[in-house]
């Protein structure tokens, strides 16, 4: 379990640190200002969920599926690259954002494979 909330306030900690250095409009590569959010943004909304469910069913070993953290981020996919961009100009629909948001999907479901098989060493 340290380890998906190591991964949490890594990614959190990245994220603040990202809008922050925006928010100061500094110069910064293509990749932080417009994608480095997006691979952030599916380990830290999976680590909530983990976290909250887990808080909730009082059973600490859930987990969260492959099929869920990629349903999740089909659904934010939609949301954010189909739906936003047809509703309001801020948003601008981008196939790269998509990889980004699966790609974080798939980093949190290693993280936390790799926890549960490390915990079953354990024992």
């Amino acid at each position: 379990m340290r380890n998906i909330y190591l991964l949490f306030f890594i990614c959190f900690g990245i994220f603040l640190g990202n809008l922050f250095l925006l928010h100061l409009s500094l110069p910064l590569p293509t990749f932080f200002s417009s994608y480095l959010n997006d691979l952030l943004c599916m380990p830290i909304v999976l680590s909530l969920c983990l976290f909250i469910i887990r808080k909730i069913s009082k059973r600490k070993d859930l987990k969260i599926s492959l099929f869920s953290a990629f349903s999740l981020a089909t659904l934010y996919s939609i949301y954010f690259e189909w739906y936003l961009p047809e509703v309001t100009t801020r948003y601008t629909q981008d196939i790269l954002d998509v990889l980004l948001y699966f790609g974080g999907a798939l980093i949190f479901w290693l993280v936390q494979r790799s926890e549960a098989s490390s915990r079953k060493l354990q024992y």
